[in-house]
């Protein structure tokens, strides 16, 4: 056990820079949280978050005037598409389908 604990040592500063891996930060008694993580030289801050939100926190969220009508901009051009674009295509294939049953039933049904 004290031959493991013998090949642990603080990297210089050259080799943490040059070093890709993780690295275990020296001294516990770090005003740091203890969560915080380094990776190949850069610092990843407190590991990973999770945010939730909703529609209200989407819509009337903490958000400038300008991100709001960005937002609302967005959802009325995927509402655009849907109606102008998508609808259309989807309406016109139904067509085709049913067009293309009628002549088969017409030439090959009983």
């Amino acid at each position: 056990m004290e031959q493991e604990e013998n090949k642990v040592r603080v990297m210089s500063p050259d080799e943490r820079n040059a070093y890709d891996g993780i690295t275990i930060e020296e001294g516990g008694d770090s005003q740091e949280p203890r969560s915080r993580q380094r990776y190949g030289g850069r610092d990843f801050g407190q590991g990973f978050q999770i945010h939730t939100f909703g529609w209200k926190d989407l819509l009337f969220g903490r958000k400038s005037v300008l991100q709001r009508v960005l937002m609302a901009a967005g959802i009325v051009a995927v509402l655009a598409f849907l109606f102008f674009v998508a609808l259309p295509v989807i309406i016109v294939m139904l067509g085709v389908g049913v067009a293309v049953w009628l002549v088969l039933q017409l030439f090959f049904g009983k």
